[in-house]
């Protein structure tokens, strides 16, 4: 066997891959939101524990 076909192989099964993965219709990631809207939404959840941590407990859950 020749000592390269390994190689050539390997480049081939690669790009078939490739290939096939590019047809595949990608879910595009959720949008993060501001960082301020996410800063304000951990200091209210702050907020809300120290006032009620039961309260603040069946919020989450």
């Amino acid at each position: 066997m020749h000592p390269l076909i390994h190689l050539e192989h390997a480049r081939v099964d690669a790009s078939e891959r490739l290939r096939r993965a590019s047809r595949h219709n990608r879910v595009p990631p959720r949008p993060k939101p501001p960082p301020l809207r996410g800063r304000a939404a951990h200091a209210t959840g702050r907020l809300a524990r120290r006032l009620d941590a039961e309260a603040a407990r069946r919020a989450v859950v």
